[in-house]
């Protein structure tokens, strides 16, 4: 798995908290230049449960006018944010900790399949998955702990079962 880690981009490390305040964590973020148009896009969830549409309207409320002030009057804005969506590809370990309680699917470099389970934990490159599915042969296993090198990919994985539990 790709090892990017969010937390030292700078415009993390500038909006995190003014969306920290409002109950929502970023997931991604990434500002590119075309022309005199500057394109923001802001992956976002909640702490906690599910984002919506509602909470990304407040993102956009809270950061356009910052951002559009620092980037002053000679360009133009495209400010995008989003929920990261059902089936994400995760792409920073970072991100395990937001997600936890979900499910997901990963490729286990080391057994050489994909492994299905619910995150129960990230710290210090490990990653805990609780019961899991081991690839094809479907074999059950309560707790898995899973080195973070040993993961080719991730991705979150939406099953009508943790709607009906309540996940």
């Amino acid at each position: 798995m790709e090892k990017t880690v969010i937390r030292n981009n700078p415009l993390f490390v500038e909006y995190e908290p003014l969306v920290e305040a409002l109950g929502l964590r970023i997931v991604e973020i990434a500002q590119s230049i075309h022309g005199q148009t500057v394109v923001l896009e802001i992956f976002i969830a909640r702490i906690n449960g599910e984002s919506n549409s509602a909470d990304c309207v407040k993102i956009y409320n809270l950061v356009y006018p910052k951002v559009e002030e620092e980037i002053g009057p000679l360009r133009d804005l495209h400010l995008e944010v989003s929920t990261p969506g059902l089936q994400r590809t995760i792409k920073d370990p970072y991100e395990f900790t937001l997600f936890i309680g979900r499910s997901v699917r990963i490729y286990d470099n080391e057994r050489k399949c994909s492994i299905s389970g619910v995150i129960e934990k990230f710290e210090e490159d490990k990653l805990t998955l609780s019961s899991c599915t081991i690839g094809d042969s479907q074999e059950k296993m309560d707790r898995l702990a899973i080195e973070i090198q040993q993961i080719q990919k991730a991705k979150l994985e939406y099953r009508w079962e943790d709607v009906k539990n309540g996940n």
